[in-house]
């Protein structure tokens, strides 16, 4: 099982780049941002998989967590970049009183 994790964290950490490539104003991001994302929630993906019950050789442990590392990054680009914008306004507003 421990190979299966470090196989889970390469592929979503490798998903997570080619995602943030894609992403439009990834400019706005980290350059890990994304990747750091994929990989925690492929793993945790993989954990819960994991704990209830599905074993290590289904196919359904690499959906949940592939899906997972595919969703959470996408999510994190659409939102983030909005936030970051409305944020760094209300600074230099603030900052040019």
């Amino acid at each position: 099982m421990a190979i299966n994790l470090v196989l889970v964290i390469t592929v979503a950490g490798l998903l997570g780049l080619a995602i943030r490539a894609f992403m439009p104003h990834r400019e706005k991001l980290g350059i890990v941002v994304l990747p750091a994302l994929a990989v925690i929630a492929g793993s945790l993906g993989w954990a819960f998989a994991m704990w209830v019950g599905i074993s290590p050789d289904s196919l359904w442990g690499w959906v949940i967590a592939m899906g997972l590392a595919a969703g959470v990054p996408v999510a994190a680009g659409i939102l983030l970049p909005p936030r970051r914008d409305a944020a760094d306004a209300a600074l230099w507003e603030s900052l040019t009183r």
